[in-house]
């Protein structure tokens, strides 16, 4: 009886070291980008009524 196709991850399957940096850098960079970026004067404004 079979399970199904289990296949065994080869060298090929995985990506390469320089690439999980690559991916970390482009998270830091959108990060950054992310808390750079100015709140809307809409939101402010919404955000002062609640006090």
């Amino acid at each position: 009886m079979s399970l199904g196709n289990k296949t065994k991850n080869t060298p090929s399957d995985t990506p390469p070291k320089g690439g999980q940096k690559d991916a970390g850098s482009a998270l830091r960079q959108a990060y950054q980008k992310t808390v750079d970026e100015q709140v809307p004067a809409e939101m402010l404004d919404l955000l002062s009524k609640l006090d």
